[in-house]
């Protein structure tokens, strides 16, 4: 696995980077097996199209083609998806709109793009919230039905929840705690209001890049510090920029797999239960697969000459009291209070239980 990330990253020219950055970060290792179906000829008698912006040959897809062949089976080819993949149907505001107006059944998405939605998703996505995916698990599962509920109000149900990761900053110059970041061209990534308010309250300089831009931005030195997942920063070279990662999570990213709810509703109850449960598990596949894919990439990134920082416990405190602070700013619209209460008691009810980890 880690010689096949190496691959990877050494391998992805230019044009393919730009490409790769458009994903909405549900990229993984790259996978050329192809599912194949014994019902793949006949089209089902329900047929839900399909919507990600990931590419044919990634760990997503090749998630979604083991899925769609196991729906088929387990539905004798009564129900089966039809794949659309890459930027067919556009990036996700383009895909979201399409899913509205019934051109698709079903798409991934992150969470982000789903917040107009559900507002209470942004509270998994405070900075420097959780620190392991222990956390995040047993947080999430407090969660779940909250954030069913409310996207099934607005038509859609969820059948998994994929996710991207943690988000880590990395950097040309060490970034133990704030005062690191000043004087520093931080990356200011749109449609990241709780991160952007986070770095404007820190004092700190933004420069705001389209994510196609920004491994010219590092090149140039237009940037020093930029955040993403290890496996993204991989994929799309800007580990060959920085120096520097900082081990601490800044955010968690998380996303979902929504079906329209008047699809499912054709479906007698039975294979409307089938799809679920073969979604479901077919998604949890895939995130711990990419959970692993994100720590082979710190090893790889690290091996290549990338410094590791690990700040301290003051340090983490000022990060944590500074984003109490910008979070306490927004308005409660965009994000709510009393979801950010229900998820910040299940995150001090799971540390009670396991005060061994930090």
């Amino acid at each position: 696995m880690k010689r096949l990330l190496e691959t990877i990253g050494k391998s992805i020219n230019s044009r393919l980077t730009r490409r790769a950055c458009c994903l909405f970060c549900f990229l993984a290792v790259a996978a050329m097996l192809p599912a194949a179906s014994a019902f793949a000829e006949n089209k089902p008698e329900f047929e839900i199209k399909l919507a990600t912006l990931a590419p044919e040959n990634s760990s997503l897809m090749q998630v979604c083609n083991e899925m769609n062949a196991e729906v088929l089976r387990e539905t004798g080819g009564k129900v089966g998806f039809k794949m659309f993949a890459g930027f067919v149907m556009g990036d996700e505001e383009d895909v979201l709109r399409k899913l509205r107006v019934g051109l698709v059944h079903a798409a991934v998405f992150t969470a982000t793009a789903l917040t107009d939605m559900d507002p209470a998703l942004r509270s998994l996505q405070i900075p420097f919230l959780f620190s392991n995916y222990g956390e995040v698990d047993y947080v999430m599962e407090k969660m779940e039905p909250d954030f069913k509920a409310a996207l099934l109000k607005e038509g859609y149900e969820v059948l998994g929840w994929p996710e991207l990761g943690f988000l880590y900053f990395m950097s040309t110059s060490p970034i133990a705690g704030l005062e690191d970041l000043k004087g520093k061209k931080v990356w200011a990534k749109a449609n990241m209001p709780m991160s952007q308010a986070m770095i404007d309250r820190a004092g700190v300089s933004t420069v705001a890049i389209g994510l196609p831009d920004v491994l010219v931005a590092l090149q140039t030195h237009l940037l020093d510090v930029v955040y993403n997942s290890p496996y993204y920063a991989l994929v799309t070279q800007w580990n060959t920029q920085v120096k520097y990662f900082t081990d601490l999570p800044l955010s968690y990213i998380g996303g979902a797999l929504l079906v329209d709810r008047k699809i499912m509703a054709k479906m007698p109850p039975s294979l409307q239960e089938t799809v679920r449960k073969v979604c479901a598990a077919h998604l949890q596949r895939l995130n711990e697969k990419t959970r692993k894919d994100n720590d082979e990439a710190i090893q790889i990134i690290l091996k290549r000459g990338v410094q590791k920082v690990t700040p301290d416990a003051a340090h983490v405190k000022g990060f944590n009291d500074l984003s109490d602070e910008a979070m306490a700013g927004l308005d409660a619209k965009f994000l709510p209070p009393a979801a950010v209460s229900k998820v910040r008691a299940a995150l001090a009810e799971y540390r009670a239980q396991h005060p061994s980890k930090p």
